[in-house]
C-alpha cells in the first residue's frame, strides 16, 4: 500500500510551467462552501478548456506545473482547470476523489460542475465544450462522473483508473469517452486489483467498457477499428448511436500519464463529431 501511495503522489510532479490563477502566483480559485482549483490559462484567445483531476495524494497545484502535461494543451488554445481532492486522513496536504460515491464524503460529481460553472463564469469558458480527464485516482473519478450524469461535460478521458467494484450495472446514459491505460501497469491493472489489505478492489476495464458500449447503443461487442499510432494500440467502437463515442488506447509502460498523452486526448477530442442535440 505504501508504494501504492507513492506512485499516486509522486505522477504529476514533473516539469513546471507558469499558471495564472485567481489570486496570484499559486493562489487558487476557492468556492467558498466546498473546495478549490487552480488553472492555467493560454496566452491568447481561449478556444477549450480541459479538466484535469489529479491522481491520489496530489495537488491541483501539481497540475498546472506540470509542464510536459500542459505545455501541448495550452499551445492549442485551451485552459487547464485543476480541481483539488479533499484531504484523504486528517492533515494531509494531498487530496483524494469521492469515487466510490460514498455519502459521507464530498459529493465531487456536484463539486466538479460546480468548479466548471466557476471557471467559466470568471474566465470566459465555454462550458458546453469541457473535456474532463484524470489520471489513477483522477481516471477513477471521470469514471464517476461519466456513470452519474454523462450530460455533465463535452466528453472523458481517464488515464490509469477504473471504476470501483461492484461495478454498476448500467449508467445513466450516452457518453464520448476515451480510456487510456498502460499494459503493465501494477498500480492499477486493466483487470484491477484489491487495494488496502482489503479495503476495495478495483473494476475490471474490459467490463467497464461493456457498459459503456451497452449505453452508448453499440450494435456489437467487437471493435470496429483497430490501430496504431506511435506507442498507442486502439481499439474504436464505432457501429453506436449518433453523437457517441468510445476508444481505449493502450500502451506499453506502467502507471503513469504516458508520452504524448496530451496530443492524443486532444486529437480524439477536436475530431469528435457533433452531439445529437448540436
Amino acid at each position: 500500500m505504501r508504494i501504492f501511495l507513492a506512485a499516486m503522489i509522486t505522477a504529476l510532479s514533473c516539469g513546471t510551467v507558469a499558471a495564472q490563477t485567481c489570486g496570484g502566483p499559486g493562489a487558487p480559485c476557492v468556492l467558498p462552501e466546498n473546495g478549490e482549483y487552480h488553472v492555467a490559462l493560454p496566452d491568447g484567445e481561449v478556444t477549450g478548456t480541459l479538466i484535469f483531476l489529479h491522481g491520489f495524494g496530489g495537488r491541483g497545484e501539481g497540475v498546472v506545473k506540470n509542464k510536459g502535461l500542459l505545455k501541448p494543451i495550452l499551445a492549442r488554445g485551451y485552459a487547464v482547470v485543476a480541481p483539488q481532492g479533499l484531504p484523504f486522513r486528517a492533515n494531509s496536504k494531498g487530496g483524494a476523489w469521492n469515487s466510490f460515491d460514498n455519502p459521507n464524503r464530498r459529493d465531487d460529481v456536484g463539486f466538479l460542475n460546480d468548479v466548471a460553472a466557476d471557471a467559466a463564469a470568471r474566465f470566459g469558458l465555454g462550458r458546453d465544450a469541457m473535456l474532463i480527464g484524470g489520471f489513477s485516482g483522477g481516471g477513477m473519478m471521470t469514471w464517476r462522473v461519466a456513470c452519474n450524469q454523462p450530460d455533465s461535460f463535452a466528453a472523458y478521458a481517464p488515464i490509469a483508473g477504473l471504476l470501483w467494484r461492484p461495478l454498476p450495472e448500467t449508467c445513466a446514459g450516452p457518453i464520448r469517452m476515451h480510456h487510456t491505460h498502460g499494459w503493465s501497469d501494477p498500480v492499477v491493472p486493466i483487470e484491477g486489483r484489491t487495494v488496502g489489505n482489503g479495503f476495495a478492489t478495483q473494476g475490471n476495464l474490459f467490463n467497464g467498457l461493456e457498459i459503456m458500449r451497452n449505453v452508448n447503443g453499440c450494435a456489437k461487442d467487437d471493435p470496429d477499428d483497430y490501430a496504431k499510432d506511435g506507442i498507442y494500440l486502439s481499439r474504436k467502437w464505432t457501429s453506436c448511436a449518433p453523437g457517441t463515442a468510445l476508444e481505449m488506447a493502450l500502451h506499453p509502460g506502467g502507471h503513469r500519464i504516458p508520452k504524448g498523452w496530451s496530443t492524443l486526448a486532444m486529437d480524439w477530442f477536436e475530431a469528435l463529431p457533433p452531439t445529437v442535440e448540436d
